[in-house]
């Protein structure tokens, strides 16, 4: 078994896990998404109520969201990359002006004390948009001092936002979805992430509840990105809560909690 477009072969894309091409999604087995919407109101409790309880051992690191996108009608990274041609599409955009030849990534803008947009291309995908918010409060201050982070965009960003959702440009087809070269991110091409920094002292049912979330497409594991990036200055364990593809009501029910309102 084997694309005809791109010739990725089952074997390889066993080896992998990576598609070719757009039309490798019909070929090769797609990963079914759980059709259970609502994460139980007992188990939302019990995580409110541990927050709740930690809050001075809870750190807000940062809140990133990463948009990802292939050419249409383009064989994927993994056997071209194609940077020459995002990058025209990115500049008869208004983006990537002036762009220099080995250049690979591109901070669009920041907004103050805002979120700072950010394109990377010749990764897994063609291109990658990544917006990320560096937080650095504790829990508690979070809670007390900024109940909901500011969902306004510019009308910059707003353009690029619309671009990156604008089909004929990207590998999309219905019923699937933009075409990612990871099929787990196939859909809206779209990860959430939060880091949040844990000190001695949380409470002990914190990371066992994370793992009754995993079914709801909510997942925990340690994170090296806060050292990475130098994001704020904490020392302690760091982890990482990260959503794929997230159905709406989920996140809304989850960023509740943390007092978030929105990821854009």
């Amino acid at each position: 078994m084997y694309c005809r477009i791109c010739g990725t072969k089952d074997t390889q894309f066993q080896i992998s896990g990576k598609y070719g091409c757009e039309h490798c999604v019909t070929v090769f087995t797609v990963p079914k998404q759980s059709h259970r919407l609502w994460i139980p109101i007992s188990l939302l409790t019990e995580l409110e109520e541990i927050f709740s309880r930690s809050q001075s051992k809870i750190q807000i690191l940062s809140l990133r969201t990463r948009l990802t996108r292939n050419l249409a009608h383009s064989l994927f990274p993994y056997y071209e990359p194609m940077e020459m041609e995002v990058k025209q599409l990115l500049d008869a955009n208004g983006y990537w002006e002036n762009w220099k030849e080995g250049s690979n990534s591109f901070i669009v803008s920041k907004e103050g004390v805002g979120p700072v947009y950010h394109l990377y291309l010749g990764s897994e995908d063609h291109v990658r948009l990544e917006i990320l918010r560096n937080l650095d409060q504790s829990y508690e201050q979070f809670r007390n001092s900024n109940k909901t982070l500011p969902t306004g965009v510019s009308r910059e960003n707003s353009s690029l936002l619309r671009l990156f959702y604008r089909r004929k440009h990207w590998a999309y087809r219905p019923g699937f979805g933009f075409i990612s070269s990871c099929p787990t991110n196939m859909g809206k091409g779209r990860r959430d992430s939060l880091l949040l920094g844990i000190r001695e002292g949380v409470d002990p049912r914190f990371f066992s509840l994370f793992e009754k979330l995993s079914e709801f497409g909510i997942e925990i594991a340690p994170s090296t990105d806060h050292r990475r990036e130098s994001l704020g200055n904490f020392r302690g364990l760091v982890v990482k809560i990260s959503w794929k593809n997230a159905f709406a009501v989920q996140k809304r029910q989850f960023y509740k909690i943390l007092g978030l309102r929105g990821s854009l």
